[in-house]
């Protein structure tokens, strides 16, 4: 049974404060507790709702108003305790939201009445090393990069699964995505597009200075060691495109299967492939 609801707004989305102050009244009409975040309380007036993000875990839903960025940024604070998150989709290409602003009502009755389900999608940990020395750990949704900085040139990626050398490449970074990621950065760098039921990890590499470098599928118990050297400039870990850490030369990042799952909110375990075709346009006659 759902008794509070909790809300992580992308701000910057046109609307976004206007639906969700129309959602916070609609859901306390239905006597269910409402929680915002305290910049999001301020902004609509409603300080009553301003909540930190440990009460925001004791929530019984997590609603991600905006696109799959706010999604992300949900898991992370839901996936520890298994929170369901159900995405408001504002945006234009996401592929992980489930409802439109128009269709909230409905879909939070349909869930009150448990005429939904669950999908658990898997996730990743990225911990970096420094001379055998953890650094910094992160947990994603989508994927976990290592590239380039803005100015660096090239770098070089040893890559290993499980230990085993698999290759080295000259490139601009690597992507280590989930199924769930396989339509973000790794599709843009060329990797193959997975069923989010899929329990399997994507290593892409991006840029690769060679022809034989390709995209590749694993199952989802490997783990992927990357190591990076370049003789100068710089180049960042990012997990879901989140906080950029800086590495070093001869620096590694682990990533490996996260026993956290993201917990979400469906009801049409089969929307992937509609979603595929709406917004990769597959079918469809593109005039230039």
């Amino acid at each position: 049974m759902i008794h509070r609801v909790g809300l992580i707004v992308h701000t910057d989305k046109p609307d976004a404060l206007r639906f969700t102050r129309e959602a916070v009244e609609w859901l306390q009409e239905r006597g269910l507790q409402v929680q915002l975040e305290p910049n999001i309380a301020r902004a609509l007036n409603m300080p009553e709702c301003g909540n930190d993000d440990e009460a925001l875990r004791q929530s019984d839903l997590l609603l991600a108003v905006g696109g799959d960025g706010t999604i992300l940024r949900a898991s992370h604070l839901a996936a520890p305790r298994g929170i369901p998150i159900l995405g408001v989709h504002l945006g234009r290409f996401g592929f992980i939201a489930q409802i439109r602003p128009q269709e909230l009502h409905t879909a939070i009755t349909r869930v009150q009445a448990g005429d939904y389900v669950i999908e658990k999608r898997l996730m990743v940990r990225a911990v970096a090393y420094r001379r055998g020395e953890s650094i910094c750990e992160a947990l994603a949704l989508n994927d976990v990069v290592v590239t380039k900085g803005a100015v660096a040139r090239m770098i070089t990626l040893q890559t290993f699964v499980n230990d085993t050398f698999l290759a080295t490449y000259s490139a601009d970074g690597v992507v280590v995505a989930t199924p769930t990621g396989s339509t973000a950065y790794s599709l843009s760098a060329g990797g193959a597009i997975v069923d989010p039921a899929c329990e399997v990890l994507l290593l892409t590499p991006i840029c690769a200075h060679t022809l034989s470098a390709r995209p590749l599928v694993l199952p989802a118990d490997k783990q992927v060691k990357v190591v990076v050297t370049a003789d100068d400039g710089d180049f960042h870990l990012q997990a879901d495109g989140g906080e950029t850490v800086r590495l070093q030369s001869g620096d590694e990042v682990r990533v490996s299967r996260a026993e956290e799952r993201t917990h979400l909110v469906v009801f049409d375990p089969d929307e992937f492939y509609a979603k595929l075709r709406d917004r990769l346009l597959w079918g469809e006659r593109v005039n230039v």
